[in-house]
C-alpha cells in the first residue's frame, strides 16, 4: 500500500504530445498507412518478388532452397 501512493505521488515524464485534435477517422488513417508503406517500398534493399510455385521433394530440399536465396521475401 505505501509503494503504491509512493508510485502515485511520483512525476512522470512526458515524451511528445497528446492529440488535441481528437480521434483520426479509419479512412484517414488507412490513406496515411498506404502512403508509408510506399515510401518504406521504395526504401527496401530487396525488391518485392513476383508469384511463383517453389515445388521440394522434402522438407530439407525446401529448407537448402531457403538457405540459399539472398531476398528475404522468399519463403
Amino acid at each position: 500500500m505505501e509503494y503504491e501512493q509512493q508510485f502515485m505521488n511520483e512525476k512522470v515524464k512526458t515524451i511528445g504530445k497528446r492529440n488535441l485534435a481528437g480521434p483520426v477517422d479509419a479512412a484517414v488513417s488507412h490513406r496515411k498507412a498506404l502512403v508509408l508503406m510506399r515510401q518504406l517500398e521504395k526504401l527496401n534493399p530487396h525488391p518485392k518478388p513476383r508469384g511463383f510455385v517453389f515445388k521440394a521433394h522434402s522438407w530439407s530440399d525446401y529448407a537448402t532452397w531457403r538457405a540459399g536465396q539472398k531476398n528475404p521475401r522468399l519463403g
